[in-house]
């Protein structure tokens, strides 16, 4: 029996991968997700983010944080912030936005882990200038940026650089009514 070369070909890397598959366990309900695909930050625009804001008005108090990984003094204050969520989860929401670039995503989702952040976080995306004066009309872009909301839904305190958790836990209360 003659066999032609494309039949043989075709036969032969059959079998290899027949031997790689029984050899090279593939677990394809594991596969890692994109960055972007994970529910612990997702993607937020300057409208958006003020429906998750109004969201909390008369339930919670709402300390937005703005940082990012470049910055040194977002990642300083950072695990002081996630402190003030765990001390106060019935009363505070804290609303934590990248401002990474796009191609830093990986990273700021690989830092939210490493801090043991658990509840949804966001990264921004659109225009800069749009997203800046949807938060804030104080502020300038500069990071780190807080901005404390009452459980009225009234700023308490917003600011540019970076806190200590006695000052972020001072307007803290004060949002909470304490």
């Amino acid at each position: 029996m003659i066999i032609s070369n494309k039949r043989l070909e075709i036969g032969l890397f059959a079998t290899v991968m027949i031997l790689l598959m029984a050899f090279v366990p593939i677990d394809l309900t594991h596969q890692k997700e994109s960055p972007a695909s994970d529910p612990l930050l997702k993607n937020v625009t300057g409208s958006e983010l003020q429906e998750i804001v109004d969201s909390y008005q008369g339930k919670k108090a709402v300390l937005i944080n703005v940082w990012a990984t470049w910055c040194a003094p977002c990642v300083e204050e950072f695990p002081e912030i996630v402190k003030l969520q765990r001390a106060y989860p019935e009363k505070l929401q804290v609303i934590f936005i990248s401002g990474d670039f796009p191609d830093a995503r990986a990273r700021a989702l690989a830092f939210l882990k490493k801090q043991e952040v658990d509840w949804t976080t966001y990264f921004k995306t659109g225009d800069d200038q749009e997203f800046i004066e949807s938060v804030s009309p104080n502020w300038t872009g500069a990071l780190p940026f807080s901005k404390v909301i009452g459980i009225d839904g009234e700023v308490v305190a917003s600011w540019e650089q970076s806190a200590t958790y006695t000052k972020f836990e001072r307007h803290v209360k004060t949002a909470i009514n304490q």
